[in-house]
């Protein structure tokens, strides 16, 4: 996955929070399939819901990154990419 490539997340998977734990399930026909759940630190969680809200790229992901908590832009970078291609292998984004 290139840092210019827009990412978009799977049809049907929502983000749900149980306690303080957070959890992408996928949902279909208002019920929630329970089979594969994606379990997510807050972090993740927050970068889940970024990706929900409109097509970006892992460079403007890590610029948020950057934004909302203190660290350099290598590192946001890295750290998004490996967090895309982890969801890209389990087939959480496109």
């Amino acid at each position: 996955m290139t840092k210019n490539e827009t990412i978009e997340p799977k049809d049907g998977l929502r983000l749900r929070k149980i306690g303080s734990r957070y959890m992408i399930v996928e949902a279909c026909n208002g019920n929630v399939n329970m089979t594969d759940v994606f379990s997510l630190n807050e972090t993740a969680a927050r970068l889940w819901q970024r990706i929900n809200e409109g097509k970006l790229t892992p460079e403007e992901l890590a610029g948020w990154l950057c934004d909302e908590y203190d660290t350099d832009r290598d590192t946001a970078l890295t750290d998004v990419q490996r967090q895309l291609e982890e969801w890209k292998a389990f087939g959480l984004i496109r």
